[in-house]
């Protein structure tokens, strides 16, 4: 017999998370915002608990703000390592607090972002499952996509785990196991058919991401995007606008552009976005953390860039070796670069506005490649950031090289953390890293 929709309820967690080092550089679980989003269509009644609080006192005016952290001991894979372990976000007792004052749930849906923050996931399971043991748990995100082997392994108390692409499988579960038909079941690359994430969870949302994208039509050895999604699909620019019109009525008026190839055929997709934005009534405020191809920049582009409200803009270099830059992606090269950079400028862009990621760390990478590349940044007067590599399962470099790293990155995700220098050698030692952090510091001081 079938349930009436109506009496079925979900429960969405953003898991704390274990780490060296974290901020909030406009975070927020999308994926897990879009499945609510979904499953409210399907007359579920939808809460939240995001795990990742942050010192609200402490954001900053663009939306970015630290996460409340506690020195906690290194969990055991980690022995013997000479760093200090934190836990962002809640305690697990914090967690299980509010999960009593909590109404039990029919569903619970917990995400899991980095491959090295899965131990936050374990504990929210154990949490969830001590709290409401009859409930079904879901876990989900990029995490059991790359490492589904160690999820199925290591989360072994969780009713169902899926990867980003079996949207279907999840569907079924529900029907099966709570004895329904969902009247509503769009691919979740299905752009056109999608709801707005559910950010209203969180009352007032100081900022809300913008996904105008899947896929890449790059294929930057580091990068797992190719993997996840492998077709590019894209939004209607009248979607994005229609959406980014909907959150600001609300009050939102900033929004984080996340997309890997927001340029790529511009004038069918980047191009009348932007234009949209111009001619929205009240202005404002975008970011970009995830680079821009600084080939595709031109003067038309850096226009609207401006005009549409970018406070910022930031692009990836990676480096200036050229025999690494073919290795990784051949995206730019510093003729293109410094077109780009020049058009920026000419816009209006001042240099602290423009940010440049330099790859460090990447596996036999020289410390001095590194160097090179920011003294040139700075001889352009545009703001460096270093970007310290991260190995990704299934991305080119982390097939070629794993036997290199100083950690077994393959058995233990905890290792693939960018904070630990997995691939550190004579040529570029943790020592290297932190005095080139030291000198890009300084000299954006002298500035």
């Amino acid at each position: 017999m079938k349930v009436s929709r109506e009496t079925f309820s979900a429960l969405l967690i953003n898991p704390y998370i274990y780490d060296f080092s974290a901020y909030s550089f406009w975070s927020a679980p999308l994926g897990l915002l879009y499945v609510g989003a979904i499953l409210r269509q399907n007359d579920f009644h939808i809460t939240l608990i995001d795990c990742l609080e942050i010192v609200d006192e402490k954001r900053k005016e663009d939306g970015r703000a630290p996460f409340i952290k506690e020195k906690v001991n290194l969990l055991p894979p980690l022995k013997g390592i000479k760093k200090r372990l934190k836990r962002y976000g809640i305690s697990e007792a914090d967690l299980i607090e509010k999960l009593a004052r909590s109404q039990k749930p029919d569903i619970i849906l917990i995400t899991s972002i980095m491959t090295y923050w899965y131990a936050g996931t374990k504990e929210t399971l154990r949490a969830v499952k001590t709290v409401f043991p009859e409930s079904k748990v879901i876990i989900g995100g990029i995490y059991p996509s790359l490492c589904y082997e160690h999820a199925t392994a290591h989360m072994a108390e969780a009713d169902l785990i899926v990867r980003n692409n079996e949207i279907e499988k999840f569907y079924h579960f529900l029907e099966k196991n709570l004895s329904i038909e969902l009247r509503y079941k769009p691919k979740i690359d299905d752009f056109e058919d999608l709801p707005y994430p559910c950010f209203d969870l969180y009352g007032s949302p100081y900022f809300v991401p913008l996904l105008t994208s899947f896929g890449c039509i790059y294929r930057c050895a580091y990068c797992a995007t190719p993997f996840m999604y492998p077709r590019i699909l894209r939004r209607r620019p009248e979607d994005v606008i229609g959406e980014v019109i909907h959150w600001h009525q609300i009050g939102v008026k900033r929004f984080v552009l996340y997309d890997d190839n927001f340029l790529y055929d511009k004038i069918n997709h980047g191009v009348p976005i932007l234009k949209g934005l111009i001619n929205m009534p009240d202005k404002i405020d975008i970011y970009n953390p995830n680079a821009m191809n600084a080939a595709l920049i031109d003067y038309e582009i850096a226009e609207l860039l401006m005009q549409a409200g970018f406070k910022e803009i930031r692009i990836g270099l990676e480096t200036t070796n050229p025999e690494l830059q073919k290795k990784t992606g051949n995206k730019v090269n510093r003729e293109s670069f410094e077109r780009a950079i020049k058009c920026l400028k000419k816009a209006g862009f001042k240099g602290d506005a423009i940010g440049v990621y330099v790859l460090a760390g990447l596996p036999l990478q020289k410390w001095t490649d590194v160097k090179d590349t920011i003294d040139y940044l700075i001889g352009l007067e545009v703001r460096p950031h270093i970007a310290e590599y991260t190995p990704i399962p299934h991305t080119r470099l982390y097939k070629e090289y794993n036997n290199l790293a100083r950690y077994p990155i393959t058995k233990e995700p905890l290792y693939q953390n960018n904070a630990l220098f997995p691939f550190s050698w004579d040529g570029f030692t943790e020592d290297n890293l932190a005095f080139l952090k030291g000198y890009v510091r300084e000299k954006i001081k002298l500035r």
